[in-house]
């Protein structure tokens, strides 16, 4: 008896260090900030992921003056292999940038709650996509309460060899070919999954 309990004890320890779940690297270039958040998001618990949601924000993000304002990317670093496609990134985008204005601010510019509106269009997949999309979204800027219309592009891409699936975003309001979409293609085509 003495021997299955040592065993027992032993096998939940080690199972504490070493069934940690897979790791990533998400670049960080300098000067730009960063934030992780867990999954379920508090300001949009209806995505149906568990895993992690880290963001780089460009040094320039929250500065109306600036060419990077509102500029970011972030991974979407989740369990298993959820159904991605357009139906269901416009869902959770629009949950996503609704709540993020809710968050920040308690009463809408506009009288309701159905004022984000995203378009999704499937585009030709790039590099370790298994898909990549664009986006079009309109919704309320949470920082002067002013309409935002920002591009965006999502790429999907699986681990099954762990379990994991990452939906790699950048936003921004600048078109593609603004230079600001090169750092953040940069994070994308740095994303790594492991050591």
């Amino acid at each position: 008896m003495k021997q299955a309990l040592l065993l027992f004890c032993f096998l939940l320890f080690t199972g504490k260090i070493y069934c940690q779940p897979p790791g990533y690297t998400l670049p960080q270039p300098e000067k730009w900030g960063k934030e992780k958040i867990p999954f379920p998001i508090e300001f949009a618990p209806s995505i149906p992921f568990k895993g992690m949601e880290e963001i780089r924000f460009t040094p320039g993000w929250g500065d109306n003056k600036s060419e990077d304002y509102w500029s970011y990317s972030f991974v979407w670093f989740v369990e298993g292999a959820p159904v991605i496609n357009q139906d269901s990134l416009k869902k959770y985008l629009t949950q996503y940038y609704t709540g993020l204005y809710f968050t920040n601010q308690k009463e809408s510019p506009t009288g309701n709650r159905d004022f984000t509106q995203i378009q999704v269009t499937k585009t030709e997949a790039s590099n370790a996509d298994i898909d990549t999309y664009e986006v079009k979204i309109s919704t309320i800027n949470f920082l002067n309460k002013q309409t935002l219309v920002l591009n965006g592009r999502i790429h999907v891409r699986r681990y099954a060899a762990i379990n994991r699936t990452a939906l790699l975003i950048e936003i921004s309001p600048q078109d593609y070919k603004h230079p600001v979409w090169v750092g953040m293609d940069g994070i994308v085509g740095g994303f790594k999954v492991g050591d």
